[in-house]
């Protein structure tokens, strides 16, 4: 089990220029498989996930992602960070890194559970529970940070 230690703890940040940028590394991940060895929360037996782009059908891009279950007929729709809470920072942590087969937090990619509702003024993401992934071995974790809200509002601009 993986353990919230504090020893050699850093913080995952937007990538340096020296570092892959958030948007290559993401490329990267899209289509092929992805492991959660652990599966997700709720989800224990879904483990094998593939990540595509959320196509809302309005020739807009969007910044959603749909990660898709290839255990189950399950899928979520899942966001970056960056898009929702400019302040958001998920630790990590040695025991986090060689988990995930990564040599350093730059090779992490942070994506955040949307829960959509009817009315959009109720689309939340789930701040307490990121998924973490290494863009080198493609295996991804569920963290639980109690310090954030598990529905933390998405606020959409007016529109024009």
């Amino acid at each position: 089990m993986l353990q919230n230690s504090y020893v050699e703890k850093v913080t995952i940040t937007p990538a340096t220029d020296a570092q892959v940028s958030a948007a290559e590394a993401l490329t990267g991940l899209l289509g092929g498989a992805l492991a959660f060895p652990t599966g997700l929360l709720g989800f224990a037996d879904c483990r094998r996930f593939t990540l595509s782009r959320f196509k809302p059908g309005d020739s807009h891009p969007s910044p959603f992602l749909v990660l898709s279950s290839l255990d189950q007929k399950l899928s979520f729709l899942v966001i970056q960070p960056d898009f929702v809470a400019t302040d958001y920072a998920v630790p990590c942590f040695a025991e986090l890194l060689r988990s995930l087969g990564a040599d350093s937090a730059a090779e992490l990619l942070t994506l955040l559970i949307v829960t959509v509702r009817e009315r959009i003024e109720d689309i939340t993401v789930n701040l307490q529970g990121p998924l973490v992934l290494s863009t080198r071995s493609r295996v991804g974790i569920q963290l639980v940070l109690e310090e954030f809200p598990l529905r933390h509002p998405i606020v959409f601009p007016p529109n024009p």
